[in-house]
């Protein structure tokens, strides 16, 4: 027969595991979220300068609006600074619903139902208001 003391310390030792493993898996969560939002910063501060730079050395000069993305990669292609400006600022925009994009994978591979129709929602919202305002 088991003693109470022994199955507790059991039970104990149980609990304390899986409580790892899911810290673990939150920590592993949390830190690709970080490397995306840290991507994104980066990228677009990147672009950003860039552009600086171009109008710096003369290559036109900066936006005083922004350019529709159907002319952007033509911008950009073209090294103006306005294009790599708004690419920097598109980028910019863009960081965040990477961060729910990536966020509503983790949440349909951990197979949580709830939170991956609330994110998918999310999703929904962020991209047809960028395309609708657009």
């Amino acid at each position: 027969m088991i003693s109470p003391r022994v199955a507790f310390r059991a039970v104990q030792a149980r609990v304390g595991a899986l409580r790892r493993a899911v810290l673990a898996e939150v920590e592993d969560i949390n830190r690709a979220l970080y490397h995306v939002l840290r991507a994104g910063v980066l990228l677009s501060v990147a672009f950003i300068l860039f552009g600086f730079a171009l109008e710096a050395f003369g290559a036109g000069g900066l936006p005083t609006q922004s350019i529709p993305p159907r002319r952007l990669l033509v911008e950009v292609l073209r090294f103006t600074p306005a294009g790599y400006v708004n690419l920097g600022i598109l980028v910019l925009i863009f960081t965040p619903v990477a961060r729910v994009f990536v966020s509503l994978l983790s949440f349909a591979e951990e197979r949580d139902r709830t939170y991956t129709g609330i994110t998918f929602i999310v999703l929904v919202n962020l991209l047809s208001s960028f395309f609708v305002l657009a």
